[in-house]
């Protein structure tokens, strides 16, 4: 057994030892295989390399092979990378280290084609899976954009008890609607940004609900990743909250604020609602109708719990729920 053998008999790795080849102005333009080691052609494919060129054993060789050689044999650097050879078929990992006299270098390697073609698949399928993902993003977008049409075409000529719901509804729909569009956005199959998505359905509803009042609607979430279903849940039950506190927590004609946070508290989300009316403390009893039995089923789907206390200083709404683990990209 060769010296070359012995070296990498406990690795498996294919090894051989090389020397550059430059022309008349030093430029490299080939390498020559001054040893190797059994496991050589069993990588590479490559028989009777010892005494030979890469461009003898490979016409088509990449450039770029003998480039980084170049920059061990010639200029003294070590180097460890993959990289691929289509002239060849295969993918190596490679390390290469100088050599004396210079000029010379070894080459240790192993060849990695089945998992890196492996890997391509895998990145092929995820991005057609993307792009599946954008169309039916483009799809549903444009499904609940009608639909939102329709309910405001129906609340425009309901009767003037009927267009609040319908108006709510209208929310809903655009919360949902908006999921997709952050999704979309951060380019994800099932994440979303809490800050970007729960931000924005924020200012939907200040826009829709509070610009005819004198209430301010300000919002302070923390930037943590969240899955679809957990955003479509929390983005909802915000939508009930707020829409619920904008109508009901002030008197007429009088001036307040709704405050939004979502923080992390150890291994718990926590999201309040905040205002600082005393229409809810009025009521005496917590609201039951459609919207509460809502929110209290998304609470369930995030295995949450729920905490309302009102007084004559406002009315603030608390939902504790686990911290989701990060969904993968």
């Amino acid at each position: 057994m060769t010296l070359f053998d012995q070296l990498t008999e406990l690795t498996g790795d294919g090894l051989c030892l090389c020397e550059m080849i430059t022309d008349a102005e030093g430029v490299p333009v080939d390498y020559r295989f001054l040893q190797v080691n059994a496991l050589f052609e069993d990588y590479t494919g490559l028989k009777d390399a010892t005494g030979r060129t890469a461009r003898e054993l490979v016409p088509e060789l990449e450039q770029d092979w003998i480039d980084t050689y170049a920059r061990v044999g010639l200029h003294g650097e070590k180097l460890r990378f993959e990289n691929g050879s289509a002239a060849m078929g295969r993918w190596f990992e490679v390390y290469a280290t100088p050599a004396e006299p210079q000029g010379r270098f070894m080459i240790l390697f192993r060849d990695v084609t089945p998992r890196k073609h492996a890997e391509l698949e895998r990145e092929a399928a995820l991005a057609q899976s993307k792009r599946l993902f954008s169309e039916l993003n483009h799809r549903v977008k444009n499904s609940l954009a009608i639909v939102n049409s329709v309910i405001s075409m129906e609340a425009r000529n309901a009767p003037e008890d009927a267009q609040p719901r319908l108006t709510r509804l209208g929310n809903r729909v655009t919360a949902i609607g908006a999921l997709y569009e952050a999704m979309a956005v951060s380019d994800a199959i099932d994440k979303v940004q809490a800050d970007d998505y729960l931000g924005g359905i924020v200012d939907n509803l200040r826009d829709a609900l509070a610009q005819d009042e004198d209430i301010t609607i300000t919002a302070q979430i923390a930037p943590l990743i969240l899955a679809g279903r957990h955003a479509v849940c929390i983005g909802l039950i915000l939508n009930e909250v707020i829409t619920n506190s904008v109508k009901h927590a002030f008197t007429a004609d009088s001036s307040g604020q709704v405050e939004v946070t979502l923080t992390v508290d150890g291994d718990e989300v926590v999201t309040t609602v905040a205002d600082n009316g005393r229409g809810m403390a009025d009521k005496g009893t917590p609201p039951s109708g459609l919207g509460s039995r809502l929110v209290n089923a998304f609470v369930q789907d995030l295995d949450g719990t729920i905490d309302r206390t009102s007084s004559d200083k406002g009315t603030t709404t608390t939902i504790r729920f686990p911290k989701p683990d990060t969904p993968p990209a």
